[in-house]
């Protein structure tokens, strides 16, 4: 549970109904509805290492994976077959461009893109790198999650949380609360990028008098058709973009999330920084579309300030206790939201790690969880939504 506090509980997913019941609609109400992931297949792959499922090409049969401790890339077939195995970290013509800022995801059968904090940069199956794409601003690698879904490609555009446009501003403050924007758009012809969505006025960020920690404001998006939806960490609402005019203002939506604990502004927060306390706030950790009406969202609710402050004072300079401790109180996990009401908690069975990839209410990738088997092979589950 430590670990997915700390990496904001990158996991995320969903899907529902079995076969028969597709055509379907729900009778129960979605705030009443009881889910779990149901494992039905695998990937199993002859290697030894902390394997993650980044993405499966249009065709499905080419499986891009990559070991969280390595950094190696894998490409294996659909029965697990390794076809090429290569690290893009190391120094060479065909190394990543800066830290890797996400997962990468491929563009058709044969290619993919990999982002960067110094650009974005595409590939061939065996690791040769085929096209690069540069910021005309210096990219940070600051408050990056290697393992979060940083970008999506709408056309012949990309759209990327690339953070170091506005390092001017700071990493946090007023002016950037009210200066800055959040994503960048790049053109796959030309080249350029384009900055894209301020903090929405309806934001509580938007603010002339209260600042907040830059943890509190890190965002996760999706794209679903046309529409880009987006969250912030200590916000619980979802903004709606059409992307044809990102210039109308966003639909509002906001999560309703018991005793969501938000931060006091009453305190400043820490320059530049977080403390332990940050991390035990409420927190949107991740967004992903399911369909044009639903989003899988990953949230915890957060600890009040007595609470919290009980847990750090008592752990000291233990972290592993101070994290153990707060998991058992701070309960939150993975729900469907509809843009009214959320689902109650989708259960997941011991055997399943972290969420790696979803691409329908039927399909969703799960690593293994390591504490629960240990195997002389990586195995990645594939799993489906199902009533309890």
């Amino acid at each position: 549970m430590k670990n997915r506090l700390l990496i904001f509980l990158s996991a995320f997913i969903l899907l529902i109904g079995c076969s028969q019941e597709k055509s379907e609609k729900p009778t129960t109400p979605l705030s009443e509805q009881e889910l779990q992931f149901e494992i039905y297949d695998s990937l199993v792959v002859d290697y030894l290492g902390n394997l993650t499922l980044m993405d499966i090409n249009p065709a499905g049969n080419r499986y891009l994976l990559i070991d969280q401790n390595t950094e190696d890339i894998l490409v294996t077939d659909q029965k697990g077959t390794i076809l090429h195995q290569y690290n893009l970290s190391q120094e060479g013509p065909d190394q990543i461009l800066g830290n890797r800022l996400g997962v990468a995801k491929f563009m058709d059968n044969e290619k993919y893109l990999v982002p960067g904090s110094k650009g974005l940069a595409t590939y061939t199956l065996d690791g040769k790198r085929s096209d690069s794409f540069k910021p005309e601003f210096t990219g940070l690698s600051s408050l990056v999650i290697p393992s979060s879904q940083s970008h999506f490609v709408w056309g012949n555009q990309v759209i990327v949380q690339m953070p170091g446009r506005f390092s001017d501003l700071g990493q946090q403050g007023i002016d950037l609360q009210l200066k800055s924007k959040r994503l960048e758009m790049v053109d796959l012809n030309t080249g350029e990028y384009q900055a894209i969505i301020p903090f929405p006025q309806e934001s509580k960020f938007n603010s002339e008098t209260k600042e907040y920690g830059a943890l509190d404001f890190y965002c996760s998006f999706t794209v679903s058709g046309d529409s880009l939806h987006l969250s912030f960490r200590n916000e619980a609402k979802i903004f709606s973009y059409s992307l044809k005019n990102l210039e109308n203002p966003p639909l509002v939506k906001p999560i309703p999330i018991p005793n969501f604990q938000e931060r006091n502004t009453d305190k400043k927060p820490t320059n530049g920084g977080f403390n332990a306390r940050d991390f035990f706030l409420g927190s949107i950790n991740s967004v992903l579309s399911l369909n044009q009406e639903e989003l899988l969202i990953s949230y915890l609710p957060g600890l009040d300030d007595e609470t919290a402050n009980q847990i750090i004072s008592e752990a000291g300079s233990d972290f592993n206790k101070m994290f153990d401790e707060a998991g058992k109180l701070n309960k939150g996990g993975l729900v469907i939201f509809d843009g009214k009401s959320i689902s109650k908690l989708i259960e997941i069975p011991e055997i399943l790690g972290s969420l790696n990839k979803v691409k329908s209410r039927e399909e969703i990738w799960f690593s293994l969880n390591f504490s629960e088997a240990e195997n002389d092979y990586s195995v990645i589950y594939k799993t489906r939504l199902v009533n309890k």
